[in-house]
């Protein structure tokens, strides 16, 4: 029964340590209230997208507006005044 206070004590003792090493940073720059305060949502791009979501985005509007050129330049070259109907995409015109 001499053990058990012992017990108790280092276990205090131990929780105590690390409950002060806690998990913070000492970079205070980055973690500071200053630095929460000038950039509230780090991970987002614009006011609903993340920046990975933004640069899909990106990547597939460049996508449709190539194939799209190429599509023009056909008919541009081939002297066709309008977009033929039989194709399987909608097109308004």
């Amino acid at each position: 029964m001499k053990t058990r206070p012992f017990v108790l004590v280092a276990s205090a003792v131990a929780i105590g340590a690390l409950g002060m090493t806690g998990c913070g940073s000492t970079n205070t720059r980055q973690t500071g209230i200053g630095h929460l305060r000038n950039n509230l949502t780090p991970e987002l791009s614009t006011l609903a997208w993340r920046h990975q979501e933004v640069n899909n985005h990106l990547a597939t509007t460049r996508n449709q507006h190539f194939r799209a050129l190429n599509e023009d330049v056909g008919r541009l070259l081939l002297y066709v005044d309008r977009p033929t109907r039989l194709t399987a995409a909608p097109i308004g015109y």
